[in-house]
């Protein structure tokens, strides 16, 4: 049997960050293990940052998207009236940073500072801040092209504070290479509408309307695995294993030893010093409740012998609420296929291949804004996305004809949900209930920006390119029919967090100060299922902020923190 010092199960955001990091020893032997193929960063379909609408697409299912993506679905949920709900996750060296849209912001200092006052000590956005910093290089304060790039008049980099930012870590942080005209005329749309202007959703405030930065560089898409594995292949030390599916952790009592995995062509299992799961919010407490970690009960249903008893494996699911408002343009400035737009087109695919410019250069979900819909509060409870063309993941198959769409997402749902297992069988996907809209979740935020977002479509820089709206339609305006579109369309923003969430209490999972499982020995988890709450933003940033500070707290050799056992 191999044995290595370190088994990392998964080769997403975090299990690329801990390869790269762990390895520096180079008297420390370290396995990536990960279920799907490896390789991924350089290929085409995964580079072109556009791409990314075609993962979920089956109409374009012959360009290999699904290679790269695993899905999941919630069972039936009760507060949508019974529709089930998919939740696509990558697949493959990279993971979701294959398939993602690509942004890149961090949350809001409250988050962070939420997470220490749960008792998390050390997670506080102070101390959080130098490890954003150490993972990040951002392009603007470091290639003086991008720098000059124009934001409301000025040049970026003079707008950037960069105290909040790195410039020598693997994660290239970019703007766009070519933003849509219409993403511009929604700034100034967003300010006639009341909202500030934000050059930087990352800095000393998120609140406001800007363009987002993108995790790209010269125009590509930037992944786990280009920023953090592939420069580090070369390392003896460290062994890359793909299209290998882990099934279970090895225990010797209350000790992880190694982990059992299957492919197409066979099965084996891998000794290891510490086993740490890196495999996401579904993943990671799957395979702890497989190996006899979790609740008790849960586990004796399905014949699992008991290891732990740790009732908050696979509790606390949080994600993003969203819904789209969908509108037709009678202009051609967005993005979209058409005969009128056809030698543009063209230009596109010119500019692509000899520039790395231009609508392949896009994920069209060019710009944003950070709002709160709660009169008197600043803090921000809604994020939006204006997206300069009607198809994207949510919509894949909106691709014929010219519009735009305005995402309104829900940063704070009060929906907290679960993960069970269905079956001892590890084939068997587990059960998901986020619960949305029950307990202390409604569609009040949502509700609310939905109309801010139509606020800043009516202003008048949309007025030449506007047809009409589309969805929920112009005749929707009032609460009750606002809720029934929201209850008709919401779905995720496919950022599943806080099923092993950290902490100190009956219901944690991992212990804040070395992301240990409770009462287990030899194990830990390091990856978006600690979160003992969601942040309000896209969560890959996140994700690789943790997997810094996971990879410094192994280093730092520290031992036995808080039991349950």
């Amino acid at each position: 049997m191999d044995r290595y010092d370190y088994v990392i199960v998964g080769g997403g955001a975090a299990g690329c960050v801990l390869a790269n990091r762990l390895s520096e020893d180079p008297d420390i032997q370290v396995a990536l293990v990960e279920a799907g193929p490896d390789r991924n960063a350089r290929k085409a379909i995964v580079r072109i940052p556009l791409a990314m609408v075609t993962f979920m697409a089956p109409a374009l299912a012959f360009l290999g998207g699904p290679k790269f993506m695993s899905w999941f679905e919630t069972e039936p949920e009760p507060g949508l009236q019974g529709r089930q709900i998919a939740l696509p996750r990558g697949r493959g060296m990279g993971g979701s940073t294959n398939v993602n849209g690509q942004i890149y912001i961090r949350g809001q200092r409250e988050d962070f500072d939420h997470w220490r006052d749960l008792g998390n000590t050390g997670w506080g956005y102070d101390d959080l801040l130098p490890y954003f910093r150490k993972l990040e290089r951002f392009e603007a304060l470091v290639d003086p092209t991008t720098g000059k790039m124009d934001f409301a008049g000025r040049p970026l980099a003079d707008q950037i504070d960069p105290q909040f930012h790195g410039i020598d870590g693997p994660l290239n942080i970019a703007p766009l290479r070519s933003v849509n005209p219409l993403a511009r005329l929604y700034l100034e749309a967003a300010r006639l509408a009341g909202l500030k202007l934000n050059p930087d959703f990352n800095g000393a405030t998120q609140a406001g309307a800007g363009l987002y930065t993108f995790t790209q560089r010269n125009g590509q898409r930037v992944t786990a695995e280009g920023a953090y594995l592939d420069p580090v292949r070369h390392r003896p030390n460290l062994h890359v294993l793909s299209d290998r599916k882990v099934t279970r952790i090895l225990m010797d009592g209350k000790r992880a030893t190694g982990i059992a995995w299957t492919s197409a062509t066979g099965q084996g299992t891998i000794a290891a010093g510490e086993v740490i799961l890196s495999a996401g919010s579904f993943v990671s407490p799957h395979l702890l409740m497989l190996s006899g970690i979790g609740d008790a009960a849960q586990l004796r249903r399905h014949g699992i012998e008991m290891v732990q008893h740790l009732p908050g494996v696979g509790e606390n699911l949080q994600d993003h609420l969203d819904v789209t408002l969908e509108y037709r343009a009678k202009s051609t400035a967005p993005y979209g296929i058409s005969w009128r737009a056809l030698p543009r087109n063209v230009l596109h695919v010119l500019d692509w291949l000899f520039r790395r410019r231009g609508l392949f250069a896009s994920t069209t979900g060019e710009g944003g804004a950070f709002v709160s819909t709660v009169p008197g509060q600043s803090r921000p409870d809604i994020q939006l996305f204006f997206c300069t063309a009607i198809g994207n993941t949510q919509n894949a198959g909106g691709f014929t004809g010219h519009g735009f769409l305005m995402h309104v997402c829900q940063l704070r749902p009060g929906s907290v949900g679960r993960l069970q297992l269905k079956s001892a069988d590890p084939a068997e996907k587990p059960s998901i209930l986020y619960n949305f809209f029950r307990g202390d979740s409604t569609m009040d935020a949502l509700r609310a920006g939905v109309r801010i977002a139509r606020n800043i479509i009516a202003q008048s820089p949309f007025r030449p390119h506007l047809d009409r709206e589309v969805d929920p339609g112009p005749d929707e305006q009032s609460d009750g029919a606002l809720d029934a579109f929201i209850r008709r369309t919401v779905g995720t923003l496919f950022h599943p967090v806080g099923t092993c969430a950290m902490g100190t209490g009956p219901d944690a999972v991992v212990d804040p100060a070395t992301l240990r499982v409770h009462g287990v020995e030899g194990l830990r988890v390091i990856d978006a299922s600690i979160m003992p709450t969601i942040v309000s933003a896209n969560t890959v940033a996140a994700t690789y902020c943790i997997a810094e500070k996971g990879a410094d707290l192994i280093r730092a050799g520290t031992t036995k923190g808080a039991s349950h056992g």
